[in-house]
């Protein structure tokens, strides 16, 4: 033991601990003190926990950031004040916010906190709109276009807490997460699974509100997936069969053009036999339920129509979902070579070759299997995707709109949500405030 490098530190609730000392001296070492903070990686700790002096720290440090930045404006012409908010946005607030998952927790006392990070945020609002140190924080902060530091802090902490759901299965949280959120992992003996239901009633901590967000929220990440390793992707073996027609730009004559062609390919889909084409639409409600449909024709007739539901997914999930349910069933019928995918988001139809990690990836397995074997089977089997937009009214392509709209279904609950849907609901909470 090198007693030079030897550190004492109390923990303790008491206002007022006594912080007794420990005498090495019968093994040859000092009198070692308690210290009042222990700094780890970064981390400032205190005895009590509530992380005062690490968020003090920090909030000095982006104030003397903030004042080392202001000799950017020693020049010419100066700053403007949306690059002063960039400078902030990506300079000081991620020093501030540093390790703020410690102590931003439900029951965590975070009023000291949360005042020292408001006065840095007053004072780098002042230095965007250049404004009298009089001027109330909430003006100077809307006209500076910066959220409110509270509401951030609750946006970022729900960020923090969908993350884990893509985490893999070795990784140390899971280990101390519910039963069902282990992903197959013995849980710790600390784990809030192993606790009786009285001391999970008096937890405090940011696991147990992880675990509350987790449980409304689907599984949707499978990273380890074999079809998205490299050599086995879809785009590896069969990109030059599946092509992607887009609006070149937003203009009328483009957009004649491009429905032009569309045309052109649909008739061409109709006359061969060999060829199918699937109209798709998905829209979500204000009631949260998401309508997917789809139509396939062949032979210039509609030979089978499709619906689904389902709730508390957005808009590009509801997308997605509908061109899953149209396209599946047209590569299982016989002696079809060529397929005509007609949607209006082209964005959610690229998402069928995306191999990254990505929240989408429980949704589309099922489709890019399907699609990967229709390929597979003959060397003559396409898929074109054509971007069709709503407002062009395209005849086919409004039938299937107008069925969406039409549709209803009574919501079912409780029902959990898409991790995409979770974010855009947080963050419409937050604006709502």
């Amino acid at each position: 033991m090198e007693h030079s490098k030897t550190e004492l530190f109390h923990f303790t609730r008491a206002c007022y601990p006594p912080n007794p000392s420990i005498d090495l001296s019968s093994v040859g070492g000092p009198i070692i003190s308690p210290k009042p903070i222990w700094r780890y990686l970064g981390f400032y700790f205190d005895c009590r926990l509530n992380f005062n002096y690490h968020t003090h720290f920090y909030a000095t440090k982006c104030l003397s950031t903030l004042s080392a930045i202001k000799m950017l404006e020693n020049s010419s012409r100066g700053l403007l004040p949306i690059q002063k908010r960039l400078l902030y946005r990506t300079c000081i607030l991620p020093i501030a916010l540093y390790g703020f998952q410690l102590w931003f927790f439900k029951g965590a006392p975070i009023v000291k906190n949360m005042t020292e990070l408001k006065k840095m945020q007053r004072r780098a609002a002042l230095w965007i709109t250049g404004a009298f140190r009089t001027s109330p924080s909430k003006g100077i902060e809307a006209i500076a276009g910066l959220i409110p530091i509270t509401l951030y802090l609750r946006k970022l902490n729900g960020r923090h807490h969908l993350h884990y759901t893509s985490i893999p299965p070795s990784h140390a949280i899971n280990f101390l997460l519910d039963s069902q959120h282990t992903k197959n992992q013995n849980p710790h003996k600390t784990a809030t699974s192993k606790l009786t239901m009285k001391q999970q009633a008096n937890l405090k901590s940011p696991i147990k509100d992880t675990n509350k967000r987790l449980n409304s929220v689907r599984n949707c990440f499978n990273p380890l997936y074999p079809l998205f390793s490299p050599g086995s992707r879809i785009v590896d073996h069969f990109s030059s069969r599946i092509s992607f027609h887009s609006l070149s730009s937003s203009s009328d004559e483009d957009l004649y053009q491009h429905l032009q062609s569309l045309n052109i390919a649909f008739r061409s889909s109709q006359v061969n036999h060999n060829s199918a084409a699937v109209i798709v639409d998905g829209d979500v409600k204000k009631s949260h339920v998401a309508t997917a449909a789809a139509h396939i024709w062949a032979d210039n007739s509609v030979i089978k129509q499709l619906c689904v539901h389902s709730l508390n997914v957005t808009s590009t999930e509801a997308e997605l979902m509908a061109i899953r349910t149209g396209l599946i069933p047209a590569m299982e019928i016989d002696n079809i070579h060529d397929i005509t995918v007609i949607t209006d988001s082209i964005t959610a139809a690229r998402k069928i070759l995306e191999s990254k990690v990505n929240p989408l990836q429980n949704m589309f397995i099922p489709l890019a299997a399907a699609v990967k074997t229709f390929l597979s089977k003959d060397g003559r089997n396409k898929i074109h995707f054509w971007y069709c937009p709503s407002k062009a009214e395209w005849p086919r392509h409004k039938l299937v709109d107008d069925q969406v709209k039409a549709s209803s279904c009574a919501p079912t609950f409780p029902s959990k949500k898409s991790h995409l849907f979770s974010k855009k609901k947080e963050c419409d909470n937050i604006l709502c405030e």
